[in-house]
């Protein structure tokens, strides 16, 4: 049985991908940024800083590239806020293992405004034991610093743990903390999510301890 549970956020308790693009949309263009699209075109959220430096160039300073970064992040809260919706079946899946005690933690590189904004648009944020934002870390995804700090704050073994990732980073990230892996389909396909780590897939959450079962793996 597992005693702990570790969720990405975005892509895999909300599906709110389309709204970062958009946000980015926006953002480019009000800053007469041209030629943009073809650096969305592969754009799988996480990394701001990077997908900036790839669209600018190097002519903007880290900090200027930072508050860029806090300004395409306002757009997005301000446009996806009245929009959140959780992935099929999460909510009911977040009550079951809480009613098992079964530890919740949440491991996103997202921002904690982001974070806090979506996680309360849902009435969840009081529900994770544990939440380890972007910003509060030294590395990122695929880094596993998050996943090991989230696991330390349990005070479980890592092979008592379960991650759940839509990202090829985040599973890169799971793979190397040595934690077991469940891939979201939110972005990526069945074969690209298991090549980057992943011991199996979902699409949602319904019947997931029937799917997960199928796998090897079980909450109960």
């Amino acid at each position: 049985m597992k005693k702990g549970i570790i969720f990405d956020m975005d892509g895999t308790i909300v599906d709110s991908l389309p709204y970062h693009y958009k946000a980015w949309k926006i953002f480019f263009k009000e800053n007469k940024v041209e030629n943009f699209s073809e650096k969305l075109k592969d754009y799988k959220g996480g990394g701001t800083l990077d997908l900036l430096t790839t669209v600018l160039g190097n002519n903007f300073s880290k900090k200027e590239l930072k508050s860029m970064v806090d300004d395409k992040e306002i757009i997005f809260r301000d446009i996806y806020k009245d929009n959140v919706i959780p992935i099929e079946g999460f909510i009911q899946m977040l009550e079951s293992i809480k009613s098992q005690k079964i530890l919740v933690g949440l491991a996103s590189n997202a921002i904690r405004k982001n974070v806090k904004m979506i996680l309360n648009e849902l009435k969840i944020y009081n529900d994770f034991n544990s939440i380890i934002c972007g910003d509060e870390v030294d590395n990122g995804k695929p880094n596993p610093e998050m996943f090991n700090k989230t696991v330390k704050r349990f005070k479980l073994d890592k092979k008592d743990c379960l991650i759940f990732e839509d990202s090829i980073e985040g599973l890169q990230g799971a793979v190397n903390s040595g934690i077991d892996a469940i891939g979201v389909k939110s972005s990526s396909s069945d074969k690209i999510l298991k090549s980057a780590g992943a011991k199996g897939t979902i699409k949602n959450y319904v019947n997931i301890n029937f799917k997960l079962k199928k796998i090897g793996l079980s909450f109960q």
